[in-house]
Formats: C-alpha cells, structure tokens, sequence
C-alpha cells in the first residue's frame, strides 16, 4: 500500500526546498542530540552489563542486524516497548493468526523483560530487539524485515524510524495508543520541529482525551480513531491456575489468606509491611506475596523485610515451591512473567507503582482474576481503568500507607467484601472488551489486500467502552 507522507500543517504552505532544508537541518539536530545521549549513557549500560548480561544481548538486532527469515507471506511487525505493551498485543496477535494465517507476524520489545515475556507468550513467532533510533539502524532493520506495515502499541514513536518507514512506503500505524499528559505538554513544545506524528497513517486510541490531545497537536481528524483499550481483551479471565493447586497449597496449605503486592516500586514493599504491623495483622494470618516490578531487586526487599523480624523466602524458577514456609515466612519473587500466576492463587492484590509518584502499574491483570484489588493515589498512567473501577466499585484507592493499612484489615476480615470487589472488578473487564475488533476494523487495509470482514462478525466485545465517542466518519 503506497503513499506519499503528509506535511506538517505548518509547513504546507512553505516552498519545498524550505521544507526539505527544515527537515535535514531538524534532523540533523535530532541525530546529534541522540549521539549525545547514547555517548553519555554508554558508562551506565557497561556499568549494568557486567552484573546482568540481559543489557548485551540483541547488540546487533539494536544496530539493524537482524538475521531474518520470510516464511512466505507478508510481514506485519507489532513493536511494545516493555512488558505491558507486549502482553497487550497478545489478542491481536491471537485475532491475526487466526483472520490471516498467511501472514507473518514479528514482535520487538526495546527493554530486556519485554523480550523476555514476547519469547515467553510467543516462542513460535520472530522475537527482536527494536532498533535504536540512530544513523542507518532503523533503515537497516526495515530493509532486511521488509514489513507490509508496522504497528506500534501505544505511542512509541522514534522520528528516524518513522523516516525511514516512510522513504520505503511502509505504513506506519498506532495501535491502543495513548499520549500521557506529560508528552503531551513536551510534543506541544516541540511542535512543527519534527514530522512524525504526521507520518503515521492511523491512531487507533484508548479513549477521548487522547484523541483530544493528538488532535490539538495537529493531527487530521479523519486519522484518529476511538477504539478502546486492547489490555482488556488481552487480561485472562478467571483462574489463569487452579486456586486449590500447588502454588496455592504451598502458600496457604493452613488456610491463611494471601496477599499478593505485584509490581512494585521503591520502598513500597516494605510500606506494606509495616502497614499490615501497623494494624496489628499478625504475620501467620496472612501470606504475604512481594513481587518487584524490576526482579533484581529482589535481594535487597529481602534484606529491607527481614529488619522487620520476618523471614523472606525467594521465589525462582530453579527451587520455587519447594522450599517448606514458616509461619512468618513472606515469599519474594525474582522470576519475570510469573505476577499473572500469582495474582489468581491471591485473596487481596495491591498494585504497585501507585504509593510512589510512578504512575502506577497494570491493575488489569488482578482485576480479571476477580480479585480485591487496592492501590495508591499515584495512577496517571492508568486514568481511564482507575475510574471504571472506582466508579463500578470494584477496587479501593488508598491516599497513603496509612490507609493502606487500615483499608487491609478491613477486606482481611470481610470476606464479603472482597467478593463484591473481585465480581465486580471482572464485570468491569467483560464490559469493556472489543477493542481489538475495532481496531482491526480501522487498520485491515494496512495489512495486504485480503479482507478482514470476519472482525465485523464476532460478538466480542459488544459492551460500552469508556470515553470512546461517537464522531464524524469513525465509529
């Protein structure tokens, strides 16, 4: 599917030799600044690279060298930053296989835990590194990828990749995108510099605000489109494990309560303890369940709870389970990709990143468990999710680490109320799937000349979406 890059607004009306000497002196600025950043985090990533060899691996795909192999059909290359961004691909990835099997699907992540969970939920499909936004890199990797179009998963847009989408006829679009206030605020500063918000052929967004934002930045509305937020069909519902299985025995064979605290962030692990000391929950009423948001950390959350006086019992892969817990034993898990698992064995689920101002963390995923879900008063990067379940009742928002604690004797003790949080919670999640079908629906001529009409068909997903509004050609 070809096309010619659009302009910036501003720049449409400028002669064209004016518009190419903006463009090359901008992006010759751009590479320089880039250069600056890489020479000046290069001592960090050797630094990190001598404990943990994750940060060398992919050297050469992150240079565009990317040893790739075409099984026949065309390409379609989905790009997630990080771990959320990959998980929320997986029900677009499963809709894609089954609509268009002919079509090979690659996957790239930028960080190494995202790589590591694409190679987890996806050993069968092509597993990359994406390309650092510098020189020939991002040429190099869509020359040797050829892709019939690429889709990014939320808003992670590079101007150098975006170039040179466009100088081979790529088309580029925005899946389950959303743009946080913060970039927002910088993109308006940056405005008519660079091109790429105009490049990308299509924005399929979460809600309304975003749209809103995209639109105020200059973006043609006949290329926004509202069509949900794609984590919702990508959470697994029900008990991803049997509740009365092993994990859960080796737990809480006795009958206590677990707790669950996924994600987490800074000194959040240790707030949570002493919170629950604090309002005198005794450490053998309640299996407490730590699992860092950054598993490396796992050796110093350890040493933090076992000031407390507790015991701290490391989860991997190599002994999980197996070790016999004590009654004031807490468990610290320093695997990736095991917090789904977890959170469905779980009685109450605190998500971290929200006593911290980080933004908080993916609440989806214990929400779909039908679990009692809490967390702090730090969520921006969840707006959207924190009012549905607020509003439906389904989850509990705490300002501090003092109403942490209260706010968890209180669901310890009432088990009818933790039941009414994880219904509704799970109620929350059915009525807001279908995101992927729409999206589907937007972006279907990007991906070859077959139809995706089957999409139009499915009943999935027939319930209300937040802020998703109708408007002229697009719903």
């Amino acid at each position: 599917m070809k096309s010619s890059t659009p302009l910036p607004r501003g720049a449409r009306n400028e002669p064209s030799h004016k518009r190419r000497l903006r463009g090359a002196a901008t992006m010759l600025l751009y590479q320089l600044v880039f250069l600056v950043g890489l020479v000046g985090y290069a001592p960090v990533l050797v630094w990190r690279g001598l404990f943990d060899r994750r940060y060398w691996r992919g050297f050469g795909q992150r240079m565009g060298y990317i040893d790739f192999k075409r099984t026949g059909g065309d390409v379609v290359w989905i790009h997630g930053v990080s771990v959320g961004e990959v998980k929320a691909a997986n029900n677009i990835i499963e809709r894609l296989r089954e609509l268009r099997p002919e079509l090979q699907i690659v996957l790239s992540a930028t960080t190494p835990n995202g790589h590591h969970i694409a190679r987890l939920e996806h050993p069968d499909l092509e597993i990359l590194f994406y390309p650092l936004d510098f020189g020939r890199f991002p040429g190099r990797a869509l020359d040797r990828i050829r892709p019939q179009c690429v889709l990014l998963m939320e808003l992670e847009i590079w101007p150098n990749f975006l170039l040179a989408a466009a100088r081979r006829d790529v088309p580029v679009a925005v899946i389950n995108g959303r743009i946080s206030e913060r970039t927002f605020r910088g993109y308006r500063r940056a405005r008519g510099l660079l091109p790429q918000l105009d490049i990308i052929r299509a924005f399929c967004v979460q809600d309304s605000a975003y749209r809103a934002r995209l639109l105020d930045l200059g973006v043609s509305s006949e290329r926004v489109f509202v069509t949900g937020n794609m984590k919702y069909d990508s959470v697994i519902m029900g008990n991803h494990v049997d509740e009365a299985g092993p994990l859960r025995d080796w737990l809480a064979g006795d009958g206590r309560l677990v707790l669950v605290a996924g994600s987490t962030h800074g000194d959040e692990d240790l707030w949570l303890c002493k919170a629950l000391d604090s309002v005198g929950v005794e450490p053998d009423r309640v299996r407490v369940v730590l699992v860092p948001r950054h598993p490396e950390r796992a050796g110093s959350v350890c040493d933090a709870v076992q000031k407390l006086g507790r015991g701290a019992v490391r989860w991997t892969h190599s002994d999980g389970g197996t070790r016999q817990l004590q009654d004031r034993d807490l468990v610290v898990v320093d695997t990736i990709g095991l917090l789904q698992r977890f959170y469905a064995v779980a009685d109450l689920a605190f998500v971290g990143g929200s006593l911290v101002p980080h933004g908080g963390q993916n609440m989806l995923e214990p929400a779909a468990q039908g679990r009692a879900v809490l967390f702090g008063p730090h969520t921006a990067n969840f707006r959207t999710d924190v009012e549905l379940l607020l509003q439906a009742g389904a989850a509990v928002q705490v300002a501090d680490r003092q109403e942490l604690g209260s706010r968890l004797r209180e669901l310890i003790d009432d088990g009818a109320a933790r039941a009414r949080l994880g219904a509704a919670a799970k109620g929350v999640i059915a009525n807001n799937q279908g995101a992927t079908q729409r999206t589907l629906e937007r972006i279907g001529d990007l991906l070859g000349p077959r139809s995706l009409a089957p999409v139009a068909s499915s009943s999935k997903g027939s319930g209300p979406v937040a802020g998703l509004e109708e408007s002229p050609r697009e719903a």
